[in-house]
């Protein structure tokens, strides 16, 4: 049987607000598809320290779709499969 999951990482602006999406697919631990989106924040607005984690500035975003524009593909390619995510948490136990 094939073992199939998506990982999926969010980087934020500010807050809970989205600036980045990426997701990448496997099949049998290999990979089989790969997904990065930039994201732009409400007001494109953007925490420092946040940057100072990510790298990404509101330049970066300041043409970049709105989460409600990306998310159909988001969905598209986690639905119907186990899908594990990272979170800040993690990060902050480890850097």
């Amino acid at each position: 049987m094939a073992t199939t999951f998506a990982a999926i990482d969010f980087e934020t602006a500010k807050g809970h607000h989205i600036c980045s999406v990426g997701i990448v697919t496997f099949k049998d631990g290999v990979i089989i598809d790969e997904f990065h989106a930039l994201i732009q924040p409400p007001n494109n607005d953007y925490n420092w320290h946040n940057q100072q984690v990510h790298g990404i500035t509101e330049d970066d975003t300041r043409f970049a779709p709105k989460f409600n524009a990306v998310y159909p593909e988001i969905k598209k390619r986690i639905s119907g499969i186990v899908t594990v995510i990272t979170t800040s948490l993690l990060t902050e136990l480890f850097y």
